[in-house]
């Protein structure tokens, strides 16, 4: 399976500010200016830019949560509909209104805004041969998006958006299949209410854990889940705060980025990418919190990875 990300910001969109692309532009400028000294003769333009790391190569992304998973049988599911769904459906958008019959499959963890928002843009929920199915353990979940595209808060209604649209109501823990992916729900610490997905193809696993707060008093409830968890191929998980913030956030809904990854660690995952970035954060200081806090204790260990949009794995 192959994983995209498409929105990695958590609460709110958050697009880079004037000052800070102006302080990367300068950072930038003046280690070219260092790696040309070093051999003005061979210095290259392309070689210097295909060298710089995050947060210089690009941008972490403003766009909130969505994650787009393909299987290898061509299944197609959507994670949460944050913002970065408008990008995901602009790409989709001209095989939607081909005229040939789609579906679509989109996993909704909760209904805060910034998991939802993306909805009214997504261009392939205007296609009439699309078929949108939405699957979360929220009972009302058409009600919530009905009051969404409320006349009073946007000017298109649900039901004025041509595709067709289906919801299915799953229970935690239970076994779902959608093609060849196995799908189970499981019940996460956030306010209202938050659902993770475990997604297996094989004999590999991917686990979406968005918006969730990991406290040291989850440890034993958490080792009950180890064998629904444990040893998965790739994280996506919530590491919003540094450990300072997270202390006085209590309650919040989110996870410090030490936190995030001592859970993964504990549960043997594989690979950890961590996700939805604080909005007050710039990208360099998002990537200096968690070059500080994500300490991996063994050697040899779990792979990390700041989230950034457009970045795929496979599975």
């Amino acid at each position: 399976m192959k994983i995209t990300l498409f929105g990695v910001r958590g609460s709110l969109p958050t697009p880079v500010a004037k000052a800070e692309q102006r302080e990367k532009t300068l950072k930038i400028l003046k280690m070219a200016r260092e790696e040309w000294k070093k051999d003005p003769e061979h210095f290259s333009e392309e070689s210097f830019l295909d060298h710089l790391t995050i947060p210089y190569s690009q941008d972490l992304g403003g766009n909130t949560t969505c994650v787009y998973l393909e299987g290898e049988d061509g299944e197609n599911l959507i994670f949460d509909m944050g913002t970065g769904l408008r990008v995901l459906g602009n790409q989709l958008a001209a095989e939607a209104f081909s005229g040939k019959e789609m579906d679509f499959h989109i996993l909704v963890s909760h209904t805060h805004w910034d998991h939802i928002q993306g909805w009214p843009f997504f261009k392939p929920g205007y296609s009439p041969s699309c078929n949108i199915h939405f699957y979360s353990c929220i009972e009302n979940l058409e009600e919530r998006l009905i009051r969404q595209q409320h006349p009073e808060n946007f000017p298109i209604t649900l039901s004025q958006m041509a595709s067709k649209k289906h919801f299915h109501l799953w229970k935690e823990f239970q076994s779902y299949a959608l093609g060849n992916l196995k799908i189970i729900p499981f019940g996460l610490r956030h306010p209202g209410s938050c659902t993770g997905y475990r997604v297996r193809e094989g004999n590999r696993i991917f686990l979406f854990c968005t918006d969730v707060e990991y406290r040291e008093e989850d440890r034993e409830h958490l080792m009950k889940l180890k064998p629904q968890i444990a040893g998965a191929d790739l994280l996506v998980i919530d590491a919003q705060y540094s450990t300072a913030e997270a202390e006085k956030k209590i309650g919040w809904g989110h996870t410090a980025v030490s936190k995030a990854v001592e859970f993964a660690e504990m549960m043997e995952i594989k690979s950890v990418v961590l996700t939805h970035h604080e909005p007050d954060h710039s990208d360099g200081e998002i990537v200096k919190i968690i070059l500080e806090e994500a300490k991996v204790a063994k050697p040899g260990g779990m792979q990390i990875h700041i989230a950034h949009e457009g970045q795929t794995f496979v599975l």
